[in-house]
Parts: C-alpha cells; sequence; structure tokens
C-alpha cells in the first residue's frame, strides 16, 4: 500500500504550508504510524501533472494505490477504515456529535482569525474588546 498525501506547500514552495486541512491528513498518517512520502504543491507553480491527477481541486488529497482521493472528510474515513486496529490505533471520536462539534467551532475559529476587521468579529462572534 503506498499513501502519497498531495498538500499545500509553505510560501517558500517546499515545506507544508499553513493549510489545517493539509496539516490534519499529515497528522493522521503520522500519529497511525504509516509511513508515507508527502509531496508538497506550490499552488503559485503548479505542476503540470496536478492538472492530469486531480483538475480543479486544490490540495491537499490523497493518492492511494493509484487512485486519487480529493474529498478531506472522506479521506479521513478512508484512512481511519483502511489503517484500522490491531496494527494502527483508532483516532476517529466514538461519538458523531463530537465531530459535528469540532467541525463547527474550527469552521468558526476560522472565520474569526482570517476576518480583518474586527469590529465584524465582536459583533458576529459576540466578543468584547477591552481597552486598559
Amino acid at each position: 500500500m503506498t499513501q502519497t498525501p498531495l498538500l499545500w506547500a509553505g510560501s517558500d514552495g517546499e515545506s507544508i504550508g499553513n493549510c489545517p486541512f493539509s496539516q490534519r491528513l499529515f497528522m493522521i498518517l503520522w500519529l497511525k504510524g504509516v509511513v508515507f512520502n508527502v509531496t508538497t504543491v506550490d499552488l503559485k507553480r503548479k505542476p503540470a501533472d496536478l492538472h492530469n491527477l486531480a483538475p480543479g481541486t486544490p490540495p491537499p488529497f490523497l493518492t492511494f494505490n493509484g487512485e486519487v482521493r480529493t474529498d478531506v472528510n472522506k479521506v479521513e474515513e478512508f484512512l481511519e477504515e483502511m489503517l484500522a486496529p490491531p496494527k494502527y490505533p483508532k483516532l476517529a471520536v466514538k461519538n458523531k456529535e463530537s465531530n459535528t462539534a469540532g467541525n463547527d467551532i474550527f469552521a468558526k475559529f476560522s472565520a474569526y482569525i482570517k476576518n480583518t476587521n474586527p469590529r465584524a468579529n465582536a459583533s458576529e462572534f459576540n466578543v468584547c474588546s477591552m481597552t486598559y
């Protein structure tokens, strides 16, 4: 079995970038103790073979035995299914509600930190700012 995650490259075009989805897939494989090859993709200089591999799809995605998987959530489910105990640790949550809550918090936090207008953040997330 050969797993190759294609992950969003950092600003240097080589290291793993700040895409949380790329980092999540990397962490899942690493925590499971899987030997894998990482290919970082510099989106400013997309390689030609990327267009053929997954047209119109930005990283992260996973190639597994020649098959490309592009939906991050489905990739996670696939990895949990294929890399199962007893050989690999189970990483999935026990309660689906926990996963839903975590995804909701992540989405809101991501929107919060990406928003450049502090007033919008304060009104949208009921955050008050205090000055001393």
